[in-house]
Order: structure tokens, then C-alpha cells, then sequence
């Protein structure tokens, strides 16, 4: 409502608004009691004009009900049944017939209103009998025009003089608020306007010895201190700018640094597989002749030597590719370019199948491996490879340090569980559901300290461990980064002595958003990597 309007047309039509009322209720009062003062003389004329008709009516009696001139004056006289059949037409009348009849001491009953432009005053007086029973009514009804001239003029110099004072309020209020409170908010406002524009060496020069002065030298301060710290501003800006630049060459050297990695990568892995595969193709080609030749019946030390130095070659070879292997799975994740293909899949089979491909190692070293799968195992959508390389990392890492008989004389056992976990019941309607994949050994058990550190590229625990198992250290690691593209944790549960349990958790179903950002932030992580290279 009053969006749009100016401080000075809002001040104006306030202030004129009160002024409206405080001069119509102070004009009221004698308004109604100089109409009051003519009425009241009015009834008194109308009193002593029936004083004298009724006077001469006893000389010269009229018929009753009929109105009758008396020295100019027209009145009539009612009996109380003419006036009790008159009052149904008549409201006067009737109140007076009303008024009369309850009081004995009423003797007269006088009224005033407006006929169009004329005032009208009716008048009546009781007679009565000498025991102060109603015997008639005298009525008079007449509509001076004097009477109505005075109330006009009456009503003509009040509003006159109402106007001319709030014309002179109005004015006044005008002048003060323009020249106390309007022209000092105009300028603060020039001064603002010059500031948005850009101008600010402008300074407000209010002098007014009050509130508004204070306010300018306020604004003013305010102004100097914009200006420094828009200077401040420029040098942080200036500064900004150097480092953006030395940030974009940074840039473009890490991209550079990420190409070459990538070229690097992609020889090594040209270079190194692929003479180490026809390595390994040959070296398996002499020891199964070898073999062949001992199995026929030649015995020879000489051949028992070929087949062990043949044996150390393939070992030694698919050691070094299982290292280059991790190297290059590792180099994959940290540049973000392992790709997640979702799908559904029965979990139990997975499990059959990972167990089945550990089983020659488990039994090459005669331990036992056992499958545990829940009956309520869920069909869960996840991508099949990266889940079996977790789980075949979990395995072969029980298989090799897992020993075939424990210090007590105890067969070693390697046990693979699944079992189907309820959702969360703190996440409510958006509670999740997992299932738990562990793979539980009877090895020698990781001590605390060890743990907090096991997932650390590159680490290998325990010399001895070194020495008889051969391998980067890169499997924990990469199984962690692999759980986490999957949307799940590992969960390690160890003491010395009694084994361990690693335990996988996963989502029932993948968050594709989650999915799409857990990408780009391995990708960012992967370039981070390049550049501390």
C-alpha cells in the first residue's frame, strides 16, 4: 500500500489525516451547541406562540381536530381518542400521546429534524382535568425559515474556519518537516547514490546540530573505511591474480605430469607383461617336458634340477606380474578410471565361485576352506569383478599366512561368510540395507598397532612374513579404494595368536549419485597424486 510514495507524501498525508480528525472532533463541540442554542430558542418561540393561541381559543372555541388560525398562528386541539387514532400515522403524535399519558408532570413534549432544506419544529402541550388526567393536546407545527438561515450559516463558518486551519497546519507541518527532516535525508541520499555509483572521495556535509549530523559524520567514517578496505581489496586482488597464474602453470604442468604418467604406464605395461607373459609361457613349456621326461622313467638328478629351477622361474615370474598387476591396478583407481558396472547378482554364487578359484592354493597347502552363506542372502546389484578381486585379495592373503598346523596341532581353516545384515534403524524411511562378506583364518593374527597402519600403501607387516611371501603391499590398499568406489567399508577384526576377520560391507543397491561423485573425487585425488610425483 505504500510502496512507491515518497517519505514527504507519506509524512503529508499522515499528518493531514490526524489533522482532518482533530479539527472535525474539535469543530463538533461547538457545532452541536450552536445548533443546540437555536433549537432551544426555537422550542421557547413555539412555547409562547401556544401561550397565546391557546389564549385566545377560549374565547372564541374551535371544533376539536381541526387546525385553526389564531393571530397568524395555526394550531390545533386533539382530544386523547382523536390522538390515540392519529398516533398510528403520526410518530410525533404518538410520542407525545406516550410521554403524557405515563407522567402527570409531563406537560409538554417538543421535537426537531430536517424536512429537505428546511427545519422543522413540532411542538405539543398537555391539558389537563383537575385530576391530572389527559383531557386533550394542543399541537403545533411550524418551519421558520430564520431558524434554518442560522444553522446554515452556523455550519458554513465552522467548516470555513476548519479549512483555513488545517491549511495553515498542513502548511506549517510542510515547511518544518522540509526543512528539518526531508532536506537532510535528500542529501544522504545524493550522497548514497554518488557512493553506488563508484564516487567514493564524496563526502556528506549535513550541518544541523542534531541526530542527522551525527548520522552524516557517521556515513562519512563509514566511507573511509570502504575506500581502505576497497584498497585492500584491490592488493589482495592484485596478489590473487600472480597466484591464479602460478596455479594455472601449475596446472598445465600437472596435466603434462598425468599425460606422461599415463604414457608411462601404458610402456610398462606393454613392456614388462608383455616379455614376462611369454616369460612365464615358456618357462611352463620346459617344466611340463621335464616333467614328462621324469614321469617316462629318467630318474636323472639332472632333470630333478631342471624342473626346481623351472619352478623358481614361474614363481618368481608370476610374483613379478602379480606386482606389476597391483602397480597398475593402483595407478587405475588413484587416476579414476576404474569403471563401475553395476548389476544384479546372487551372492552365494559369487562366493562358490571366488572359494573356487583359492581352493588349489588352500589345498596345495592342505588347509580347509569352508563356504557359510545365510539362506535370506538378498540379490544385490554391485559390480561382480571389483567385489570377487576384494574378496580373492581377502582369500589369498589367508591362504598365504594362514600355516597348515597351528602351534597347538590345530589344521588350518580359511572360512568365507555372508550373511545379510537389517538396515540401520537410526536412518528411518531412507535405512539401508547390507549385506557382510568375511573371510575368517586361523592365522597368526595381526596385533592392534599393526592394524591401524595395515591398510598403508606399500607396508608389509613383519619381516619374516617378507621374506617367505614375496609381494608389493598394495592388496589392503587396494581393496579399500575398491570397497569405497563399491559404496561399502572393511572391517578388520583381529587378536595374535587366534587369526583375523575381514569383513566387507555393502549396500544392497548402489547410489548412482553417490557413484557419479565418488568418481570425480578419485579422479581429483589421482590428480593430486600426480602432482606431489
Amino acid at each position: 500500500m505504500w510502496r512507491g510514495i515518497s517519505l514527504a507524501n507519506k509524512c503529508l498525508l499522515l499528518f493531514g489525516g490526524a489533522v482532518v480528525l482533530i479539527v472535525l472532533a474539535a469543530m463538533s463541540v461547538p457545532w452541536f451547541r450552536m445548533n443546540g442554542l437555536v433549537d432551544a430558542g426555537q422550542h421557547e418561540v413555539s412555547r409562547q406562540l401556544v401561550n397565546v393561541w391557546e389564549s385566545l381559543e377560549r374565547w372564541n372555541p374551535a371544533p376539536e381536530g381541526e387546525m385553526v388560525e389564531r393571530a397568524g398562528i395555526n394550531a390545533r386541539r386533539l382530544t386523547p381518542e382523536q390522538a390515540a387514532a392519529e398516533s398510528a400515522t403520526n410518530p410525533f403524535i404518538r410520542r407525545a400521546l406516550r410521554s403524557m399519558e405515563q407522567s402527570a408532570e409531563v406537560s409538554e413534549y417538543q421535537s426537531a429534524s430536517w424536512r429537505g432544506l428546511t427545519r422543522e419544529y413540532r411542538y405539543a402541550r398537555a391539558i389537563r382535568k383537575d385530576d391530572k388526567s389527559l383531557a386533550g393536546i394542543i399541537s403545533l407545527q411550524r418551519r421558520p425559515m430564520e431558524a434554518t438561515r442560522l444553522l446554515v450559516i452556523n455550519t458554513a463558518y465552522l467548516l470555513s474556519a476548519g479549512c483555513v486551519v488545517l491549511g495553515l497546519a498542513v502548511l506549517v507541518f510542510y515547511l518544518i518537516t522540509h526543512r528539518i527532516i526531508l532536506s537532510p535525508v535528500r542529501a544522504l541520499k545524493e550522497t548514497a547514490e554518488r557512493v553506488r555509483e563508484g564516487d567514493l572521495t564524496i563526502r556528506s556535509e549535513i550541518q544541523t546540530g542534531d541526530e542527522f549530523e551525527e548520522l552524516s559524520g557517521t556515513f562519512n567514517s563509514m566511507l573511509v573505511e570502504l575506500a581502505r578496505s576497497q584498497n585492500q581489496l584491490r592488493a589482495i586482488n592484485s596478489a590473487l591474480d600472480v597466484k591464479l597464474n602460478e596455479l594455472s602453470e601449475a596446472n598445465t604442468a600437472l596435466y603434462e605430469t598425468a599425460r606422461l604418467k599415463g604414457e608411462f604406464l601404458a610402456g610398462v605395461s606393454h613392456e614388462l607383461r608383455t616379455p614376462l607373459n611369454s616369460i612365464i609361457g615358456f618357462a611352463e613349456l620346459l617344466r611340463d617336458q621335464a616333467q614328462s621326461e621324469l614321469e617316462a622313467g629318467d630318474d636323472s638328478t639332472r632333470l630333478s634340477k631342471r624342473v626346481r629351477y623351472l619352478e623358481n622361474i614361474l614363481n618368481s615370474g608370476r610374483g613379478l606380474l602379480e606386482m606389476i598387476n597391483s602397480l597398475l591396478e593402483m595407478a587405475r583407481i588413484e587416476a579414476g578410471k576404474v569403471e563401475i558396472k553395476p548389476a544384479p547378482l546372487n551372492l552365494r554364487d559369487v562366493c562358490e565361485g571366488v572359494l573356487g578359484l583359492i581352493a588349489p592354493l588352500g589345498e596345495k597347502k592342505k588347509l580347509t576352506l569352508t563356504l557359510e552363506a545365510a539362506e535370506d542372502l538378498p540379490i544385490i546389484e554391485t559390480d561382480q569383478k571389483l567385489l570377487q578381486q576384494i574378496l580373492f585379495n581377502f582369500l589369498s592373503n589367508a591362504v598365504k599366512f594362514t600355516p597348515s598346523v597351528s602351534p597347538a596341532g590345530v589344521r588350518g581353516s580359511v572360512t568365507l561368510r555372508a550373511e545379510h545384515l537389517p538396515a540401520r534403524g537410526d536412518q528411518g524411511s531412507d535405512a539401508i540395507e547390507r549385506v557382510r562378506i568375511s573371510v575368517i583364518d586361523t592365522g597368526p593374527g595381526i596385533s592392534p598397532e599393526d592394524q591401524a597402519r595395515l591398510f598403508q600403501k606399500f607396508l608389509q607387516l613383519d619381516a619374516s612374513h617378507t621374506r617367505e611371501h614375496t609381494g608389493t603391499g598394495l592388496g589392503l590398499a587396494i581393496s579399500r579404494e575398491l570397497a569405497h568406489l563399491l559404496q561399502g567399508e572393511i572391517q578388520l577384526v583381529s587378536e595374535v595368536g587366534r587369526g583375523s576377520m575381514f569383513s566387507l560391507i555393502l549396500p544392497i543397491r548402489l547410489d548412482r549419485e553417490r557413484a557419479r561423485e565418488q568418481k570425480l573425487e578419485t579422479a581429483f585425488r589421482g590428480a593430486l597424486t600426480a602432482q606431489r610425483s
